[in-house]
Formats: structure tokens, C-alpha cells, sequence
């Protein structure tokens, strides 16, 4: 068997420990206080950007209205030059001008057949 165990109260801090303790704590104090000012600060920057941003809600509405106007006159101006590149490439369209050019040169008399 073990011995009863006694609960040995601890001393009371001297006068010189309680001034140790209270520094210390009035030191973190100090810490937490700086820190809590830098924090402070930094929101009230933030907040100042974040105010300044503001109008910027509205420019990017206008800038999304000239993006899609810009993007439908590209889509008209591409179909336009896309369907005159067809019809240059065209097989038919050129079998049809030669023979508009040689029925010209035939009834105007520049050549005889």
C-alpha cells in the first residue's frame, strides 16, 4: 500500500514575485494593445480601398456593354468577309464569270469565234 497523500499547499508568491507577475502581465498588455493599433490601422486602409472601389461597379457594367457591341459588329464584319472569301473560292462563280467575260468579248466583237 501506498501513503495517504497529503496536499502540500503551495507558499504565497512574495511581494517581489507579485511584481514580477504584474510586469509581466502589464508588458502583454502593452503587446496586445500595440498589436490591436496595427490592426486598426490596417482595417481603416482597407476600408479606405475598399470605398474607393466603389464606382468601379458601375465602369464594369459600361465596359461589359462596349465588350458585347465590339464582339456583334466583329461577328458581322467576320460573316461579311467570310462569305465574300466563299464566294471568291468558288468554283461556280468563276466558271460563270469566264463565261459572262467570252459572251462580252463575243458581242462586243473583240473576238471571233
Amino acid at each position: 500500500m501506498s501513503p495517504p497523500r497529503t496536499t502540500a499547499e503551495h507558499p504565497s508568491p512574495t511581494l517581489n514575485e507579485n511584481s514580477l507577475i504584474l510586469g509581466e502581465v502589464r508588458g502583454q498588455m502593452r503587446e496586445l494593445v500595440h498589436t490591436l493599433n496595427t490592426l486598426s490601422a490596417k482595417l481603416d486602409g482597407l476600408t479606405r480601398e475598399v470605398v474607393g472601389l466603389g464606382p468601379l461597379t458601375s465602369d464594369i457594367a459600361d465596359l461589359k456593354a462596349r465588350i458585347a457591341a465590339l464582339e456583334a459588329a466583329s461577328n458581322r464584319s467576320e460573316g461579311a468577309r467570310t462569305l465574300g472569301v466563299m464566294l471568291i473560292k468558288s468554283p461556280v462563280l468563276g466558271w460563270l464569270f469566264g463565261v459572262a467575260a467570252t459572251a462580252w468579248a463575243l458581242m462586243t466583237g473583240r473576238i471571233h469565234p
